[in-house]
C-alpha cells in the first residue's frame, strides 16, 4: 500500500479573523507553523507600531499557535496574538480632566438642585409678577449651565493641548473661571 506525498502533507486553508491584516494564503502541514507563527508575529508587530504612535508602552506580548497532527506533521491550524499596552497620557489626561469636570460637574449639579426647587415654587404661586420673576431666576440658572458646559468643553481642549505637547499640567496654568 503506497500513501501519496498529499496525504503525508497536506495543503492546510486560513481565514483571517474580520478586520485582520495578513495574507490567507494556504500552506502544507510541513510549513504551516512557520506560516501561522510569522502571520501572528506580525501581528504583534502592528500592535507595537500602533501603541508607538499613540505614546503608549508595550507591557506584555501573547503568541498562541493551535497545533494539531495533520498527515505525518504537526501542523498549525490557527493562531492568536495579542498586546497589553500602557498609555501614560491617557491616563493623566483622565485624572486631570475628571478632577477639574467634577469641580464643574459640582456646580452644574448644585444649579440643577436650585432649578428644581424654583420650578416646584412657580407651579405653587398664583401671582404674575412672582412667576415672572422665577421664570427669569430659571432662565439665568439655564444660561449659567450651558455656560458652565461650554467652559468644561474649552478647559478639555486645553488639557489635550497641553499633553499633546508633553507639557506638565498643572491646574493653575489653566484658565478655570467657576464662577458661572
Amino acid at each position: 500500500m503506497e500513501v501519496s506525498s498529499a496525504a503525508l502533507n497536506p495543503t492546510l486553508y486560513y481565514k483571517l479573523d474580520p478586520g485582520e491584516w495578513g495574507s490567507s494564503a494556504p500552506a502544507t502541514a510541513g510549513t504551516s507553523i512557520t506560516r501561522v507563527a510569522s502571520h501572528e508575529s506580525s501581528n504583534i508587530l502592528r500592535f507595537e507600531s500602533e501603541a508607538a504612535k499613540k505614546g503608549c508602552y508595550v507591557v506584555a506580548k501573547d503568541l498562541y499557535l493551535n497545533l494539531q497532527h495533520d498527515g505525518m506533521y504537526l501542523a498549525a491550524t490557527s493562531g492568536r496574538s495579542s498586546v497589553l499596552t500602557y498609555c501614560p497620557k491617557k491616563e493623566k489626561e483622565q485624572t486631570v480632566r475628571g478632577n477639574l469636570g467634577s469641580e464643574i460637574e459640582r456646580k452644574i449639579q448644585q444649579f440643577n438642585k436650585k432649578q428644581l426647587e424654583l420650578d416646584t415654587l412657580l407651579k405653587s404661586l398664583r401671582s404674575k409678577e412672582e412667576k415672572s420673576l422665577i421664570e427669569q431666576k430659571l432662565k439665568s440658572i439655564e444660561n449659567r449651565k450651558l455656560e458652565l458646559q461650554q467652559k468644561k468643553l474649552r478647559l478639555y481642549t486645553e488639557i489635550t493641548l497641553l499633553l499633546a505637547q508633553n507639557l506638565q499640567i498643572n491646574p493653575d496654568m489653566l484658565n478655570i473661571d467657576l464662577m458661572a
